[in-house]
């Protein structure tokens, strides 16, 4: 049997694995029936992805298509050839273009997540629902209103002088590598509810602090944060409570300098953070070096909705810790699973929905499932909802 003689669904199925656009664009020139197969199979793809290296990152699913060079793309009708396309994504490798970017079709609910490439978002123009970028460019201000999420924003003091272009902030990453911020004095951010944090101070800095805990007060409705730092100074009001977080992840850097010059945060002003956030559910400090078995034994007094604490890393929390939370919670009826350096391959069985895969595309706007268990430059690019 010819190929050409198998039925049009099996055909469309073949065409599935298709990933490639170039490898689509040449089916897609065979014949009138391909077109035509064709057209219907891309009418299926949502994320247009440049590929890159870590080529492990990306999904293998039938709503991803892959181009390996730009100038594949360049000039084409993209709302066109895909009509349902959500994300274009690309790494850029010429020294002249550093910026991540991605493009998102003017259509409702659009979800897309765009890093601001500001030649081809004007050239394509299309609408912003969820940026990633490391500045703000100015001809995406008229959109920031839909805005739902910004990956990799340089530092707090930028994103201060813009916040209140973005009303509608769900998600934010802010990835600070210069050590340097001050106090937010920006508009209260109500829809927040994810929120990302790397402070990075260098030798030449000293050990400035970090300011992100003071920002998260001016977001109510936050539930889930992820904060790593090789400071060991943060900037916070001990005095206000914050009662919608849930979710925490506090982490030291994990290099090479941080083991010979480890930076961990002051117990007492951890101690006085924690007590910021009565609610909280799950709870990982991670590579803590000042943190010990008798300050497990504080936490679990001090944190009364607790399930889940993480201090993987933290050298000097023992099995000894283990055993006083275990008999803690038979005492007082409570279930709290603990982990430390001594048991931390339980974790994987206990919470099976929690993943630790590298990605660049998550599906849900899901913290826990998708972030709780990375190191910050793990955390996937776009949080997609499941709907879309």
């Amino acid at each position: 049997m010819l190929i050409n003689e198998l039925p049009d669904d099996c055909l469309l199925t073949i065409f599935d694995y298709v990933n490639y656009l170039d490898d689509l664009v040449n089916c897609f020139k065979v014949c009138g029936k391909w077109s035509h197969l064709i057209a219907q199979r891309t009418k299926k793809v949502k994320y247009l992805l440049g590929k890159i290296q870590m080529f492990y990152l990306y999904p293998e699913y039938d709503d991803c298509v892959y181009y390996r060079d730009i100038k594949q793309i360049d000039g084409t009708d993209l709302s066109t050839e895909f009509p349902n396309l959500i994300i274009s994504y690309k790494l850029e490798q010429e020294e002249k273009r550093k910026h991540n970017f991605a493009l998102a079709r003017n259509q409702e609910p659009s979800q897309g997540s765009i890093n601001s490439h500001h030649g081809l978002i004007e050239k394509y123009r299309f609408q912003l629902k969820k940026v990633s970028c490391d500045l703000f460019e100015p001809n995406i201000q008229h959109e920031s209103s839909s805005v739902k999420q910004l990956f990799r924003v340089e530092s707090l003091d930028r994103f201060k002088k813009d916040a209140h272009l973005f009303p509608n902030l769900e998600r934010i990453n802010v990835f600070n590598c210069c050590g340097r911020d001050s106090m937010y004095d920006g508009p209260v951010l109500e829809k927040l509810k994810i929120a990302e944090f790397a402070f990075m101070t260098t030798l030449f800095l000293g050990n400035e602090a970090s300011y992100a805990f003071q920002f998260m007060d001016s977001c109510p409705n936050l539930q889930s944060a992820h904060f790593i730092t090789n400071s060991s100074h943060l900037f916070f009001d001990g005095t206000l409570k914050h009662e919608s977080l849930q979710d925490l992840v506090i982490s030291a850097v994990n290099t090479i300098s941080s083991i010979f010059n480890p930076r961990s945060i002051d117990w007492n002003d951890l101690k006085r953070l924690l007590m910021k956030y009565p609610n909280l559910k799950h709870l990982a400090l991670w590579r803590q070096s000042n943190i010990t078995d008798e300050h497990i034994e504080e936490l679990v007094h001090i944190l009364p909705n607790l399930v889940l604490l993480d201090v993987c890393g933290c050298l000097s929390v023992s099995c000894k810790a283990a055993k006083y939370v275990q008999d803690y919670c038979k005492r007082y009826g409570r279930t709290i699973k603990f982990y430390f350096n001594g048991n931390y391959n339980e974790i994987d069985s206990d919470w099976p929905l929690l993943s630790s895969k590298q990605e660049i595309i998550s599906q849900g706007l899901d913290f826990m499932k998708h972030c709780f268990l990375k190191d910050f430059l793990d955390l996937p690019y776009f949080l997609i909802p499941i709907d879309d």
